[in-house]
């Protein structure tokens, strides 16, 4: 496995509906992200975890370690989002095996709005695969 994976994410619309079951799902009450018109960065950050774990084949017992955000530009309603992941080298550990993913999530003019990096770890030994796009 010497290249790295590129995975799809995306492309989706950042409407207020979207903003208001994220928020609703996490229990977050604040009129804020309406008041500005902007989305929230973490629901975004999900929304790409989630859009990446659908296309992978994981086992059962599959379990999201670690998340790191970086917020690079505000997102606005109604715009369209899309962007990729990169799956690192498999690691394993203590009878776990860990991947890591970075991903960039871009706006429709091409500019990075948000990065990342995730970390999953399942029973070893299994290999991710991809469901093909």
């Amino acid at each position: 496995m010497g290249e790295r994976r590129e995975i799809a994410l995306g492309p989706w619309a950042i409407t207020e509906d979207w903003v208001q079951q994220y928020l609703k799902a996490v229990g977050d009450t604040s009129s804020l992200y309406f008041e500005t018109g902007l989305a929230p960065p973490l629901a975004l950050a999900a929304y790409a975890v989630g859009a990446l774990l659908e296309k992978l084949k994981l086992p059962p017992g599959t379990i999201h370690m670690f998340q790191e955000v970086e917020t690079i530009a505000p997102i606005s309603f109604g715009e369209v989002i899309s962007g990729a992941a990169h799956l690192g080298r498999p690691q394993l550990m203590g009878g776990r095996q860990f991947i890591s993913v970075t991903f960039a999530l871009v706006n429709a003019r091409g500019q990075t709005v948000l990065a990342g990096a995730s970390t999953v770890a399942f029973p070893a030994p299994f290999q991710a695969e991809r469901e093909e796009s």
